[in-house]
């Protein structure tokens, strides 16, 4: 019977990973090692093991190979064999570390030293294994080994072999997990493939574009993480939800590029898209009834125009019927586009020189009004009818809008605003020499944008960083505009919220009674208002 009873399952970024059992906690550091070797080269590290109980443990330490396991980043563990085809070909048979138990005291921290020696036939490409560290010995069965433990804690350990090693990968497929929405928010799922013969990291990002061609988002793959690779033979899948800021102009078709790139000797691209709509049943049948009307509005309206038209032109109606138009005309009479506009104005022209006073010219204007308020009704409307398409252009033509991402997989839920985005890309973009320490003074702040203006948040934080406040975090308030921006505070703090507001263009202040609903005691919502102080 195959040993297989050391397989088990765990997320491959996992980041820290601990065991937690019977009051026990053990954590391990770093929880990955990724290193580069040639064919008979030695490669020696520690590891360190944290013990953070009040009392001393006891702890054991084994090795075996790692495999994938699975598209959501599982792998499993895989002992020693005594295998003709493997023995002597696998990473955990190179590695060597110490063995025993090792003592670690109450709140202290243990290195564990270990060392890799690559053998000269080693094959090029990657090799992977984990280092078990236990509080129960490993126990030997036939001549192999097995880790009898109920708690522990695992470091990983990719190997690449120099020599003719192939990074080769591609997009496998990308895809919306629905197609049609009632909102802004879609999780994308992304698998990749790694067809060569070494682990390979895939980085990039994923945009996503409305119908108008504006940028509604960007969700990053793997900028900030050692824990996305991708092994050998394996396809990885990705997944990620987006949820964007509602606006009525977005509404249509969405689509989303995936750019990756990967390889360490030579980088190399990959690229794939889909899309989506974003269609509100409730509200767009709404909107339909309202163009439907306006455009039954403006055609009985041109028709009734056309009418008069050719009332003035000496055509009764009905008389042009089976002849053309030119043989009803009375004798002299031209035809005009204009002709019933130009009346209307010589009618007022005529009615305001009969007047003398400013109440009869009133009268007289209110009459002409009166008299023909179909044109002026239809007029309104088309006015109104304008002034919508403009505000739904510039709505449109709005470059970026708010959005957040939410990574899931992970241990626990890992959500991104478009304000830490901006706030990374402003911080790269600023000056080293404007950088300011922090004064500890200061009060911590969360900031959050309630202005509907994409990154006002990220701007407002770099001007209070460079005046030395410290600023815990930063997001968007997805569906909020408000105009005042409003600094809540716990009265004890009066004083110092006082000042912040001289910094930001003296916002409202709002204490508040009891426990504070962020993690700092002052809370930032930024409104429209503070715009011009900050950008």
């Amino acid at each position: 019977m195959k040993l297989w009873l050391l397989t088990c399952l765990f997320l491959l970024f996992l980041f820290p990973l601990s065991a937690l059992a019977q009051g026990l906690i053990l954590s391990v550091s770093p929880t990955l090692f990724e290193m580069t070797a040639t064919p008979e080269q030695e490669w020696s590290s520690n590891v360190r093991v944290i013990n953070p109980n009040p009392f001393d443990i006891s702890i054991y330490a084994d090795v075996v190979n790692f495999a994938p396991q699975g598209e959501a980043g599982l792998g499993k563990f895989i002992p020693i064999l005594n295998d003709e085809l493997t023995e002597g070909h696998t990473l955990a048979e190179w590695l060597d570390i110490e063995q025993g138990e090792i003592i670690i005291p109450a709140e202290q921290t243990r290195e564990i030293p270990f060392s890799i020696l690559v053998p000269a036939d080693a094959q090029p490409g990657g090799h992977f294994a984990a280092l078990l560290i236990g509080t129960k010995p490993p126990k030997k069965v036939e001549g192999k080994s097995n880790v009898r433990t109920s708690q522990i804690v695992t470091t990983l350990v990719f190997l690449r072999v120099t020599g003719d090693v192939v990074e080769s990968g591609k997009i496998r497929s990308f895809r919306t997990t629905e197609w049609i929405l009632n909102k802004p928010e879609v999780t994308f799922e992304l698998r990749f493939q790694n067809d060569g013969n070494v682990h390979i990291l895939p980085q990039g990002e994923i945009k996503i574009l409305n119908m108008w061609g504006q940028e509604r988002g960007v969700v990053p793959v793997n900028r900030e993480t050692m824990f996305g690779n991708v092994l050998p033979d394996s396809v990885r899948k990705y997944d990620f939800t987006w949820t964007g800021q509602w606006s009525f102009s977005d509404v249509g078709r969405y689509k989303a590029v995936a750019t990756l790139a990967y390889g360490d000797s030579q980088r190399q691209f990959t690229s794939s898209e889909t899309a989506f709509w974003v269609i509100p049943w409730k509200i767009m049948t709404v909107a339909l009834l309202v163009i439907i009307g306006f455009i039954a509005f403006f055609t009985w309206a041109i028709k009734v125009y056309i009418r008069k038209m050719l009332s003035m032109a000496g055509v009764a109606p009905g008389q042009t019927s089976g002849r053309p138009i030119q043989s009803a005309l009375v004798p002299g009479r031209k035809l005009s586009v204009v002709a019933p506009i130009e009346a209307g104005m010589l009618d007022l022209s005529q009615r305001m020189l009969d007047t003398d006073s400013a109440s009869d010219r009133v009268k007289t204007l209110l009459g002409f009004v009166g008299n023909y308020k179909l044109f002026f009704v239809v007029l309104f409307g088309f006015i109104v009818f304008i002034v919508l398409l403009v505000v739904y252009i510039q709505s449109a033509s709005v470059s970026e809008r708010a959005f957040e991402i939410t990574i899931d997989g992970m241990s626990d839920e890992v959500k991104i605003s478009s304000e830490e985005l901006a706030y990374n890309k402003l911080e790269s973009e600023s000056p080293q020499i404007d950088k300011v320490t922090p004064n500890l003074q200061l009060p911590e702040i969360t900031i959050i944008n309630r202005s509907g203006v994409s990154g006002l948040a990220a701007a407002l934080r770099l001007d209070l960083e460079n005046q030395g406040y410290i600023v815990d975090s930063i997001s968007s308030d997805l569906g909020v505009e408000e105009f005042r921006t409003v600094v809540v505070y716990p009265p004890e703090l009066a004083a110092k919220a006082l000042a912040l507001t001289k910094s930001i263009g003296d916002a409202l202040l709002s204490s508040y009674e009891g426990e504070s609903q962020t993690q700092t005691d002052i809370t930032v919502y930024v409104g429209k208002d503070v715009q011009d102080t900050v950008q």
